[in-house]
């Protein structure tokens, strides 16, 4: 067989990238969480549709409004994309491990990073398109219920620029958000090489990360200083992911659902630590994805 044959066999990175999608459309798991999320978002949109004071607030103050239909459902998506992730995430990049089946892989020819690069754009497209569906969906939304309490939508189409803005800024965070999440997956499953340990280890990172403030600000209050305990906390993942948009926003403030850090920081700061967590997981993932035990 010729060497031009060999090297039309070998596998393909977005044939990989097919592949991986294949994978995930097949998981019952995956239908089912969307299901999921879809039956608690029509209860949310209920209970906010019932609610008087968003009624009153849409004809008095349509940018308030707006605002505040930012922070609900902003919220609901940047929690429930982040599980959503995580969840797919280690199973997608666990599963392979602990079937044994990444050997077979590694056989045919696949790269060990190509696999890897494959599985994390796959989970980005999982992302992007979660995250405009949901944009799309709410936004739908908001028309139907604005225009059935006024008898128009005049409240959401004639929003200032600035708001388009700050909704952009929004989906810039909750793109870093998610892009954090696929790589903390990608780190748990390379790091303990099975699906129960990604899924637990990645699942259990941000309770612990957003609870961490509340542990160091009992310290400094039993030791009676603040220092370094309150610092600690402006090195933190998840509280830094929590004021990011905040600081970004030049003039609306949105509100963080979870602690910040303890301690003043700016967007500068925030983005910085971000980076430093994403380029760890990333290089965790990518060199024990590069050097594999002896009998894989």
């Amino acid at each position: 067989m010729s060497a031009a044959v060999v090297a039309r066999r070998r596998p393909r990175f977005f044939g990989a990238v097919s592949g991986e999608m294949l994978k995930i459309s097949r998981q019952l798991s995956f239908w089912l969480m969307l299901a999921g999320a879809l039956v608690l978002y029509v209860v949310i949109a209920l209970a906010i549709g019932s609610a008087e004071s968003v009624k009153s607030q849409v004809k008095t103050d349509p940018v308030a409004f707006a605002y505040t239909a930012v922070d609900v459902f902003g919220t609901i998506f940047q929690i429930g994309s982040g599980i959503f992730l995580l969840i797919v995430g280690s199973r997608l990049f666990g599963m392979e491990y602990s079937s044994g089946t990444i050997r077979i892989a590694y056989a045919r020819g696949m790269g060990r990073l190509h696999l890897l690069f494959a599985k994390m754009l796959t989970l980005a497209v999982v992302g992007v398109v979660l995250l405009a569906a949901y944009a799309v969906l709410s936004g739908a939304l908001l028309l139907l219920l604005v225009n059935a309490w006024t008898g128009k939508t005049d409240a959401i189409t004639g929003l200032p620029a600035d708001f388009w803005r700050d909704l952009a800024l929004w989906a810039m965070v909750q793109g870093i958000s998610m892009g954090v999440a696929i790589l903390l997956a990608a780190a748990a499953a390379s790091l303990g090489r099975s699906l129960s340990f990604a899924m637990a280890a990645s699942l259990a990172f941000f309770p612990v990360d957003n609870f961490a403030p509340v542990l160091l600000f009992l310290g400094s209050r039993i030791m009676g200083k603040d220092h370094p305990w309150l610092d600690i906390t402006q090195y933190l993942l998840g509280p830094n992911l929590n004021v990011l948009l905040n600081h970004i926003e030049p003039d609306h403030k949105a509100h963080a659902v979870f602690s910040g850090p303890l301690l003043p920081v700016d967007a500068t700061h925030a983005l910085v630590v971000i980076g430093c967590f994403a380029a760890f997981f990333a290089a965790v993932a990518v060199i024990r994805s590069s050097r594999p035990d002896v009998l894989e």
